[in-house]
């Protein structure tokens, strides 16, 4: 089954966005080559696609303060952004673990992990905050 989703974002963030776009060095100013699928959101050890997509929306809405990822984390926080928080067991971390070179655990804060919550940035986490912060329209589904 094929199911997509998009938010379009506000005039003013298309606008910022493009400049930073169009910018080879801003673009690859805040990516990590070090990737995990499950990257906590606060931290910069690891990243993940959809961690850098909203990190580089920082950058740009903040333009120009907001050109490092703790300055661009920063600035999700201070504007609501919050992650999907996933119940991971500690055999399905381990197991994820062994079995995919894409996946780690070990930036996120032990209280969090060793209590089986893996904070991280999905699709659902962004489309809602771009809705609840006035940042871009209501989610549409694509079927």
């Amino acid at each position: 089954r094929f199911e997509a989703g998009y938010v379009i974002p506000s005039p003013d963030i298309q606008a910022r966005l493009l400049g930073v776009l169009q910018n080879n060095r801003r673009v690859d100013a805040l990516h990590t080559a070090a990737y995990s699928m499950v990257a906590y959101p606060w931290a910069q050890v690891y990243q993940q696609s959809n961690q850098w997509a909203i990190e580089t929306l920082a950058m740009a809405a903040a333009d120009p303060s907001a050109n490092t990822r703790p300055a661009a984390q920063l600035w999700l926080q201070q504007h609501g952004y919050q992650p999907t928080t996933l119940r991971l067991g500690l055999l399905t971390r381990l197991g994820a673990r062994v079995t995919a070179a894409n996946v780690a655990f070990d930036d996120h804060p032990d209280a969090l992990r060793f209590s089986d919550r893996i904070n991280t940035v999905t699709v659902d986490s962004v489309f809602d905050w771009l809705t609840r912060s006035g940042l871009g329209t209501a989610a549409t589904t694509v079927r």
